[in-house]
């Protein structure tokens, strides 16, 4: 008896839950403006709602026609949302899947059944190109056109998630799958609502996480920004030390190579700070950067950066010509006239603070590091300097050209 009451109880909680998880996902997704990722948290509402996972509250009863309609139209609405851009749910383009999931809905509820039929004959003819013996053999229904539409759709979310790491991507990939694999589990007498539960927990996931990044991400250099650094800082405890980090003669760099090209070099900056600190270095601010020692002693901390200041310093970023061909075919025709490659070498100034009885707050450290990159960039730049303590003088041998 306990468990056929707990089947039941399940059974009325996850309509319930799916619904919610899909509402969150929308409003989370709104508020913080990832428009695609609550155009389909949308989507797989107006699903929800066909399917009839409200209908107890009266106001709206699905039909069999509205069902069928919902599953065979989903993932085409899925892909339409995956083509866009970046929009804000109230906008002309989201506006305008609002209008499309009304046009289906009419369609459902106004199209004679015997024109529907015609249409599901349509939707259900990919299935006839699988060999019968195979049709035979597995219990499902075989995947409809619709389910097709959702494969290229999960195709495309997996390459633009391979491609810019973006996490609304990853919860369109879910939705779709979940879209593309729904009329064979209904048609089997399967539930929809886990399904519906996992694609909206997914979309809200990443929804969160994509406004996580925008929140406390550098969206150039993708290290964590100012808000995780002062959050960190707010918990340290007593032994650690700080490292600031300036690029050399960065303006001079911008203004000579141009802003991209400054760009790269942040980039590989930053690519190099997480591999050697990982989670302990921050972008403080345009070319510089903030390492958190916790729990290390100055001198091993001073080791780190020393041996992090000699290894940028042994880089070599090649500039892209301005006049380099465009294609392989026309680069290898005049593979023997290509000039040289330009390079540039890149430098860093380090200033190290640790925390001492008489500096009581993580602020006063970052300053007295701060000083120290001073210190740094006035003894002649690319070297490590440790407050309290007079850097060498003199210019350091560069490991590359300028």
């Amino acid at each position: 008896m306990w468990g056929l009451m707990s089947q039941g109880g399940l059974a009325a909680i996850l309509p319930l839950a799916a619904g919610v998880s899909l509402l969150l996902a929308l409003l989370l997704a709104a508020a913080f403006h990832r428009g695609r990722a609550a155009l389909a948290a949308l989507v797989l509402g107006w699903l929800f709602v066909a399917l009839g996972g409200v209908a107890d509250v009266g106001w709206l009863l699905p039909t069999g026609q509205g069902m069928e309609a919902a599953l065979v139209l989903t993932p085409w609405a899925l892909l339409l949302v995956l083509s866009l851009t970046e929009t804000p749910l109230l906008s002309g383009r989201g506006l305008g899947v609002v209008a499309l999931l009304a046009t289906f809905t009419l369609l459902a509820w106004l199209l004679p059944p015997a024109i529907w039929d015609q249409l599901w004959a349509w939707e259900r003819w990919p299935a006839s190109w699988i060999p019968g013996g195979m049709r035979a053999a597995v219990a499902w229904p075989m995947p409809g056109l619709s389910a097709w539409v959702a494969a290229v759709g999960l195709l495309w979310a997996g390459w633009r998630l391979w491609q810019r790491s973006d996490p609304v991507d990853g919860g369109l990939l879910v939705a779709l799958a979940v879209a593309g694999c729904l009329p064979s589990l209904v048609l089997v007498g399967m539930s929809p609502w886990p399904w519906l539960l996992g694609a909206g927990v997914a979309l809200l996931v990443s929804a969160g996480y994509a406004s996580y990044r925008m929140a406390f991400l550098d969206a150039l250099t993708g290290l964590p920004g100012r808000r995780l650094l002062d959050e960190q800082l707010a918990r340290m405890g007593r032994h650690y030390a700080l490292a600031m980090v300036d690029v050399d003669h960065f303006k001079p760099f911008n203004d000579r190579y141009g802003h991209d090209v400054g760009d790269q070099v942040l980039k590989l900056v930053a690519s190099l700070l997480r591999r050697h600190f990982g989670r302990r270095a921050y972008r403080y601010g345009g070319e510089e950067f903030t390492v958190v020692f916790s729990g290390r002693s100055r001198r091993r901390a001073e080791e780190r950066c020393e041996a992090f200041r000699e290894a940028v310093a042994a880089r070599e970023l090649v500039l892209r010509s301005a006049d380099r061909p465009p294609s392989k075919r026309q680069g290898k025709a005049k593979a023997g006239k290509a000039p040289p490659r330009k390079t540039v070498s890149v430098t860093l100034s380090i200033g190290l603070a640790e925390r001492e009885p008489a500096q009581r707050s993580a602020e006063m450290v970052l300053k007295r590091a701060d000083e120290a990159l001073y210190a740094a960039k006035q003894a002649g730049r690319n070297r490590v300097a440790v407050a309290g303590r007079k850097p060498a003088k003199g210019r350091r041998k560069r490991a590359g050209k300028d």
